[in-house]
């Protein structure tokens, strides 16, 4: 009987202690509930005070500061027809970008005709309109716009003259930059081929027109015979006989001239190197810095301006 009391005694004892134990979990988890109950209540508190400070926070689009809508520039694009498809994919691909990263807003008027496009309710739309700049791109196109540029002075202009046609241009006012590669640009890129032709002894016969004499320091006068204007009448002909006469090693091309005439010099088998087909890419990812650099406060430099190698590339044809 002592024996079976001490048995009973601690089957008792094991079942309290395991009693004990339970509730000692029960309230450890208990414990870890609430705390999770308060970390849920502390964060949605917070949320509920982030959302009270933040206006209009029940739109699924966020609100742009008023601040950063002031730093937002404003461009007008204007292309004329000639801009081809890859220099188009390559401009609207810079406009997106910019437009995305830099906050930039845009409005582009493609195939614009130079001799149509600066009618006056145009000329008051570029004034009216809250652009902070208009950036013209094509030769016929940028020199048309000298005209509006200088009636819309509250505008910076950007004129991207990207033909070679090297001649003077008058540019007025502080608004007005124009960029375009000048005559002592182009001597410089043709300038190591002339020398190279000279020193090896070889002869060159010049194609130009009256408007674009041959740099002296090339054709000397008293080669004068080697030069042929294609403007002048007749002047196919006498070329023809000159060429016969010569024997030249080259025909240079120095005049901007149609595809067709220099064809046509191809035909007397002598290599031609066509100088005034040499033209300028854009570069228009580099332009845009250009502009965003004015935009943050760089200094604007008016007038004649010579593209940069960000900027354009010039090839030779």
């Amino acid at each position: 009987m002592l024996f079976s009391g001490i048995l009973f005694k601690r089957s008792m004892s094991g079942i309290g202690m395991n009693e004990t134990m339970q509730d000692m979990k029960q309230h450890r988890t208990g414990i870890r509930s609430w705390s999770r109950v308060l970390q849920k209540a502390v964060i949605g508190v917070s949320m509920l005070g982030v959302l009270a400070l933040a206006p209009g926070c029940g739109k699924s689009i966020p609100v742009i500061e008023p601040a950063l809508l002031e730093k937002k520039a404003s461009l007008l694009v204007v292309t004329g027809p000639a801009l081809a498809e890859a220099d188009k994919a390559s401009l609207q691909t810079a406009l997106t970008q910019w437009q995305n990263t830099k906050h930039l807003s845009y409005e582009w008027v493609q195939n614009a005709d130079s001799s149509a496009t600066w009618t006056p309710d145009l000329i008051a739309k570029t004034g009216s309109r809250n652009y902070d700049y208009i950036v013209v791109a094509g030769h016929d196109l940028a020199r048309s716009a000298l005209t509006a540029a200088q009636q819309v002075t509250q505008r910076k202009w950007l004129l991207l003259d990207d033909g070679l046609t090297r001649d003077t241009v008058q540019v007025s006012g502080d608004h007005i930059q124009m960029k375009m590669v000048q005559d002592a640009e182009f001597r410089a890129l043709w300038d190591p081929w002339v020398k190279e032709q000279t020193k090896a002894g070889r002869t060159i016969e010049w194609v130009t027109t009256s408007a674009y004499p041959v740099p002296g320091e090339w054709a000397p006068s008293e080669e004068a015979e080697y030069i042929s204007l294609s403007d002048a009448e007749g002047w196919y002909g006498q070329f023809q006989h000159q060429v016969r006469r010569h024997g030249p090693d080259w025909i240079a091309v120095y005049a901007p001239m149609d595809s067709a005439a220099v064809q046509r010099m191809r035909s007397l088998q002598i290599p031609v190197m066509n100088m005034g087909g040499t033209t300028v890419q854009l570069q228009w990812n580099g332009i845009l810095t250009l502009l965003q650099g004015a935009i943050d406060g760089q200094a604007w430099t008016p007038g004649i301006q010579p593209y940069t190698e960000s900027e354009a590339r010039i090839v030779k044809n």
